[in-house]
């Protein structure tokens, strides 16, 4: 399977997609993260509900998680930090690790508290972590190693595709987008001028890539 990881990364299509599932996963915990973390609810009161042979009812979990305080904004906050760092693209690795706990512990949260077709939507972003995790296999595999003295050198192909700081940059554009609108307000919006961005910064890629083909 890591032959295959090795072989991807030379794939242009390949390395897209790790990035812009960067910024997917990234963004959405930002902009969730970003109202905790300032303290405000999850939902208003009354927008989800169980039925009654649940036992309890999610209006009444997230409003206990709300009361805590701290420990809201405390989880807020670690959704942004795992989130930006994703997005930078230039700390992608250490934001998929940080992130690996917050995406498993909403994943058994979901199927917990029977969020109906939730679960499917969480496990999706839970693989998803999962497998930026495999892809940065090389990056992480020392970590696996037992203590040893000597000097350790780490190969693995750069998916960055020869332009990391406009990758970044469109990171930093992306996460200053979902910042602007965490606060769970105007949800449509935000995914609307994410989604503009993203397709900006694919065409304007392409764009620069051909501009250095016909210029070499």
């Amino acid at each position: 399977m890591f032959r295959i990881i090795d072989l991807l990364r030379t794939k242009t299509w390949a390395c897209l997609f790790v990035i812009y599932l960067r910024y997917l996963i990234g963004g959405a915990f930002v902009y969730a993260g970003w109202g905790k973390a300032l303290g405000g609810r999850f939902m208003p009161a009354g927008t989800l509900q169980l039925p009654p042979e649940q036992g309890i009812s999610i209006d009444l979990f997230f409003e206990a998680l709300y009361r805590t305080g701290l420990w809201w904004s405390f989880l807020g906050l670690g959704q942004v930090v795992s989130g930006a760092l994703l997005m930078t693209q230039r700390f992608a690795t250490l934001g998929a690790v940080a992130f690996l706990p917050v995406s498993l512990n909403i994943f058994l949260i979901t199927i917990s508290m029977d969020f109906h077709g939730t679960p499917i939507i969480t496990g999706l972003i839970l693989a998803g972590n999962l497998g930026l995790l495999v892809w940065d296999y090389r990056k992480l595999s020392p970590l696996l190693y037992p203590n040893r003295d000597g000097k350790l050198l780490i190969r693995a192909q750069s998916d960055q595709l020869d332009r990391p700081t406009y990758w970044q940059f469109l990171g930093v554009v992306l996460l200053i987008t979902s910042l602007s609108f965490g606060n769970r307000s105007h949800i449509g919006v935000w995914a609307l001028l994410c989604l503009l961005e993203g397709l900006i910064g694919w065409a304007m890629y392409l764009i620069l890539n051909r501009r250095q083909k016909l210029s070499t």
